[in-house]
């Protein structure tokens, strides 16, 4: 029987016999991707991370968790719509193997992650989630909170930094600003599919809400990496670019305008770091808002790297960036303190 901790933190009780689930003993798919990412950031059987679930409302949320007891702060990883909590394990792992405390949620209907009733979630659900799961993490032990966003992580992690108290930094690799129409035709396929597509969304709702789709259908996918292998293994991935969503999650994802203005976000530190070779989202896109904030800011190109980073130096420069970041904010907060 898989081991996995049950974490009673909203208003249901997750059943470790539910579903019988867990990437580390009956989901092998991820184990894949390995082989990708350099060999110091491979996930492997002893630096596994740890499973729990978090249920909320009729959610049950599967977390990854890479702790580190004395660690200052904590960081709070974001996927985006091609991924899952797992599929960023790598990246977690770069971040604790120099003292930081890592968690990982897959975001319903991604990865573990679901929901017992049928009505489908939608993009304001899983602003909410997050919102509420910030609370609780630092509910759980008072460690302030980065959110890490990827893809159009990032910009949920955005909007929901908006909303946190909790949230001391701000990490994305992309701002997917879909109020943009110039955004909207990047990240879809065709403008046919961007503009009529949207149109039909918007005015046939009623009708359309309740249908499922793979996001593959309605995106770039096929530019979600440089590497061909890889990202056949991400669209195939049943957990990953090959979930199916609502289309009433897509049309309200469409319609998200930024919860605050980036004009007058002064929540916390941002930092960006972009990928240089990034065809699905190309740093133009995200230029544009990014120089409309006023808050503390910074932005890193990596070199080389792809949408989803796994080429060098682009790598070795995010840890460089993401080092920095941290520790100028632990910095903040212990002057802070004093």
């Amino acid at each position: 029987m898989p081991v996995i901790n049950i974490i009673v933190w909203g208003e249901k009780r997750v059943n470790s016999n539910t579903r019988k689930l867990t990437y580390n003993e009956t989901e092998i798919y991820w184990k894949k991707y390995q082989k990708f990412f350099p060999e110091e950031l491979r996930i492997k059987e002893n630096n596994l991370p740890t499973e729990e679930w978090w249920s909320w409302k009729d959610y049950h949320i599967h977390l990854d968790r890479m702790s580190v007891p004395n660690s200052k702060i904590k960081v709070i990883f974001i996927h985006g719509a091609g991924g899952n909590g797992r599929l960023f394990a790598p990246y977690a792992r770069m971040l604790q193997v120099h003292g930081y405390d890592i968690v990982s949620p897959d975001l319903p209907p991604y990865g573990l992650s679901y929901k017992e009733s049928l009505k489908s979630t939608d993009y304001h659900e899983w602003i909410k989630i997050m919102t509420e799961f910030i609370e609780q993490e630092f509910n759980r032990d008072g460690k302030p909170i980065v959110l890490l966003g990827a893809s159009i992580g990032g910009m949920l992690a955005y909007h929901v930094a908006s909303l946190s108290k909790q949230v001391k930094g701000l990490i994305v690799t992309t701002f997917v600003d879909t109020s943009n129409q110039k955004v909207r035709d990047q990240i879809a396929p065709n403008k046919l599919i961007s503009r009529l597509g949207k149109f039909t969304l918007d005015n046939f709702f009623f009708v359309l809400d309740s249908f499922r789709i793979s996001v593959s259908k309605v995106s770039r996918m096929k530019l979600i990496t440089n590497n061909f292998d890889l990202t056949k293994l991400i669209m195939n991935d049943p957990r990953a670019a090959g979930t199916k969503v609502s289309l009433r999650f897509l049309r309200i994802f469409l319609n998200m305008e930024p919860v605050i203005e980036p004009e007058y976000f002064d929540i916390c530190p941002i930092l960006l770091i972009h990928p240089e070779v990034d065809p699905m989202t190309p740093y133009r896109l995200s230029e544009s808002f990014y120089n409309r904030l006023q808050c503390e800011k910074n932005c890193v190109i990596l070199e080389g790297a792809g949408h989803f980073p796994i080429e060098q130096p682009g790598v070795e420069q995010m840890k460089t960036a993401l080092l920095k970041f941290l520790i100028e904010i632990e910095n903040d907060l212990e002057l802070i303190e004093d």
